[in-house]
């Protein structure tokens, strides 16, 4: 969290540019930074990070004044990795690589989400197999990821449909082993964050999606975090990348279609795979209570389960300072399917 110091300085230089109308209609226009010293962004060529694969490749970033490096890493956690040791200046995760980050103690700070959504997971169920009583889901296997936030979602969703957990075989898996285990009957269902859910759907014949773990309260935020030294030096930037990270965002929503091509290219995934996840998902650059909720119940999850000592105080590390003065304090509807 900001300083209360740093914060008066700031504000009261926003409030010297807020004097004319002129500054106030550039609050709504792309803000041009200060510097040229290039940002290290570390991001993945996964749907997940899409806003940030549109902002760099449409030059959102560069009409915004921010010169970027991007380094490009396989999974949240590397991302979280490279903020924390210094190899990035900025970087973007889900919910649990960036709960872990500021539960290091490192200097990192939360800005905003700019991504989720409540059909981010969803469980699959092999050929063969009926799950729609408690009673059925008794010794079956069921594959999730260990410690994720799909984890924690699905001892809620067994919990909210009375079914006990230590009745349930919960297997351990990585998500890129799923579908092979599923095809040999090895598991007889997964629970998964897109993309995976739809791979498997695609590479399982028989296979089908049982629901979402939607209903839970919590929207599993994807999570934009900065290290210390550029927020307290570089807050314009920080400003200026979250305009060119909602633009990027607006652009999904107008021509949806054009950015699953884009993203594509980048991600090696068909663009049609890809719509259908940005559909799915929810987009929207957001520091709001529901983003904190959601982090808090991921982070009682990740205590229960020994990944983390003790759950964060996340009133201390999140600060929505940047979404106001990037003129983004009341968000726009946030964008489920690319309703207008």
């Amino acid at each position: 969290m900001l300083s209360t110091q740093f914060r008066h300085i700031i504000r009261g230089l926003w409030i010297v540019c807020l004097v004319t109308p002129l500054s106030l209609l550039m609050l709504h226009q792309p803000v041009m930074a200060v510097d040229t010293e290039p940002v290290r962004l570390a991001y993945g060529r996964k749907i997940h990070y899409a806003p940030q694969i549109l902002a760099v490749k449409l030059g959102y970033f560069k009409d915004a004044g921010v010169e970027i490096d991007s380094k490009i890493l396989l999974a949240g956690s590397q991302n979280a990795e490279a903020l924390i040791t210094g190899a990035a200046d900025v970087a973007v995760m889900g919910d649990v690589p960036a709960l872990m980050a500021v539960a290091s103690g490192s200097p990192v700070c939360i800005v905003a989400s700019y991504g989720g959504g409540e059909n981010m997971h969803r469980i699959v169920v092999r050929s063969g197999i009926t799950l729609t009583s408690a009673s059925d889901w008794v010794g079956k296997r069921i594959a999730v990821q260990h410690g994720s936030s799909t984890h924690g979602a699905l001892l809620l969703y067994l919990h909210k449909y009375g079914v006990n957990p230590d009745h349930v075989r919960i297997i351990p898996l990585r998500p890129t082993d799923m579908p092979d285990a599923m095809a040999t009957d090895q598991i007889d269902a997964t629970a998964g964050s897109e993309p995976w859910p739809g791979n498997i759907l695609r590479r399982v014949p028989g296979a089908y999606a049982l629901a979402t773990l939607s209903g839970l309260g919590n929207n599993y935020p994807l999570m934009m975090l900065v290290n210390r030294k550029m927020v307290e030096s570089r807050p314009d930037v920080v400003i200026a990348m979250l305009r060119a990270t909602d633009r990027a965002i607006r652009f999904m929503r107008d021509r949806p279609e054009k950015a699953a091509e884009i993203i594509g290219r980048v991600t090696g995934v068909a663009p049609e795979r890809e719509l259908e996840v940005l559909k799915r998902l929810s987009w929207q650059v957001v520091l709001d209570s529901k983003v904190e909720t959601s982090l808090a119940q991921t982070a009682a999850f990740l205590t229960q389960c020994c990944k983390l000592r003790e759950s964060p105080k996340l009133s201390n590390m999140l600060d929505a300072f940047f979404i106001d003065a990037a003129g983004l304090s009341h968000g726009r509807a946030a964008i489920t399917g690319f309703a207008p």
